[in-house]
């Protein structure tokens, strides 16, 4: 991005003003020399979408913020009603009294709407900001992945800090919920909650605590899955930690069932639903997905192939965890579908995407989340890639000669359909571009945790890049191995 001059009250593009902010903050100021601060930049758009002024941390006082700066510091007297502000970090929603959190800044200054470039790198309060501007109905959008991106290079060392203090920090005074899932259920105790779960969430997570530890509740607290009573010291589980940990989730939201239902030509179609709590449900799902789409045999085997070739079903999974993670769950009788027939496969997920489908169909999508600690726990548990929630994965599609995703918005319900079969000739990803493929060569015969150990990858990164070889013919399963096909 190149810096140019922008002049008061001329209009630029979106894209431009992205970019201006961006560029604003690489120009922060920083105020503490014991850890590192964030970088912030922000520019404010008037009512017909011309440049009114920018802004960045610390311009004119070290730690004042840049949404501070821009909106109270410059134009403290002016009417800003309607006016949009690009930031490039989610407004804050808490600072020391007698200051105000950003998005309250916001809020007060009657703004119209706020593009945010990247969400609170604190697990335990992202995705506040944005509910908060919504509930007080200033529109929220978002930057295009490839700028959050850059936002998260230039802020790495400070994401690594929040991220490591928030998992430090003790508990604090409980405060009311902002999201109304993060509720304490009066109905349910902690003994609803699901052991097995418990250990699993523990485990994949590499989380220090035992269970039943203080340390552990203190944990749960903290991410708003249980509500402890500071005078009793007694617990129960909020409505997010219901669906995460609980045994029967489905009692309180008996819209968390997923339910596939796959049609093929001249058979009965098959209903299969799935319940319990959400970190159970991606292993679930991936053995079923795996006992639904069978590998085709290897041509070098005294079977030959089928003609045609399949799409991946790890893009389905990918597809069906950004279901689970991204969803609105108080939505009733909203539940995620997946319809599965010879063509193609659709997943619908209740509620609307806090992106645009533009972003979504050019693969630029944000990856910003309603349920942020949803989103945090899986990323942990290794169920998604990255916090990009497999837009790669599904981008990668088109290569394989099939045509790209496509999202649409059928009332409140956001529909993701594959295509699932393609003729060989059309393929044209190049074999040798596949991850694993050098590893798994020089290698013979790998497990999946072997692999992961010599990658140095996560569970499901691994299985994938394994699962991709198998498919192009390159790797054949064998038990828990896979063994390269000389």
């Amino acid at each position: 991005m190149n810096e140019k001059k922008f002049e008061k009250g001329k209009k630029y593009s979106h894209k431009e003003y992205m970019e201006l902010s961006i560029e604003e903050m690489s120009k922060s100021k920083l105020e503490h020399n014991d850890r590192t601060d964030p970088k912030v930049g922000a520019v404010l758009v008037d009512k017909q979408g011309a440049y009114f002024d920018k802004a960045h941390r610390g311009e004119l006082r070290i730690g004042d913020h840049a949404e501070f700066t821009l909106l109270e510091r410059k134009y403290q007297d002016d009417d800003l009603s309607g006016f949009t502000l690009y930031t490039t970090l989610e407004p804050c929603i808490k600072r020391k009294f007698p200051k105000k959190g950003c998005y309250k800044r916001c809020i007060n200054a009657r703004l119209a709407k706020v593009y945010i470039g990247h969400y609170d790198p604190d697990p335990t309060v992202a995705s506040n900001g944005v509910k908060l501007l919504q509930k007080a109905n200033v529109k929220v959008g978002f930057y295009d992945k490839k700028y959050e991106e850059i936002i998260v290079k230039e802020n790495e060392e400070f994401f690594k800090e929040a991220s490591k203090r928030a998992e430090e920090e003790k508990v604090k005074e409980i405060q009311s919920a902002i999201d109304p899932i993060e509720n304490e259920l009066i109905e349910f105790q902690l003994n609803d909650l699901s052991e097995q779960s418990q250990k699993e969430m523990i485990d994949k997570m590499g989380l220090s605590y035992k269970l039943g530890t203080n340390g552990f509740r203190a944990y749960l607290n903290r991410m708003k899955l249980i509500r402890v009573d500071e005078e009793s010291q007694t617990a129960r589980p909020t409505g997010l930690g219901l669906l995460l940990l609980g045994q029967n989730p489905e009692q309180h939201f008996p819209q968390v069932r997923i339910k596939f239902t796959v049609r093929s030509e001249g058979n009965v179609p098959k209903i299969k639903d799935f319940k319990g709590s959400l970190v159970l449900l991606p292993q679930k799902i991936e053995e079923y997905l795996e006992f639904i789409f069978p590998k085709g045999f290897s041509s070098r085997t005294s079977f030959t192939r089928n003609k045609d070739i399949e799409a991946p079903s790890s893009a389905l999974y990918e597809v069906i965890m950004n279901a689970i993670v991204h969803r609105d769950y108080l939505i009733e009788g909203g539940r995620i579908m997946v319809d599965i027939d010879d063509e193609k496969v659709i997943v619908s997920s209740p509620g609307e995407p806090l992106c645009t489908l533009e972003q979504l169909n050019s693969f630029t999508a944000p990856s910003f989340s309603r349920n942020a600690k949803i989103a945090h726990i899986f990323f942990e548990m290794g169920f998604i890639e990255e916090r990009g929630f497999g837009m790669e994965e599904l981008s990668k599609l088109e290569s394989y000669g099939l045509p790209k995703p496509i999202f649409s918005l059928d009332n409140n319900t956001l529909k993701t359909t594959l295509y699932r079969k393609v003729n060989p000739e059309k393929q044209t990803i190049s074999k040798a571009d596949l991850p694993g493929l050098a590893i798994l060569k020089e290698h013979k015969r790998l497990t999946t945790k072997q692999y992961m150990s010599l990658s140095g990858l996560k569970e499901r990164q691994a299985r994938n890049h394994l699962t991709a070889l198998v498919d192009n013919n390159l790797a054949k399963k064998e038990g828990t191995s896979y063994v390269w096909i000389e």
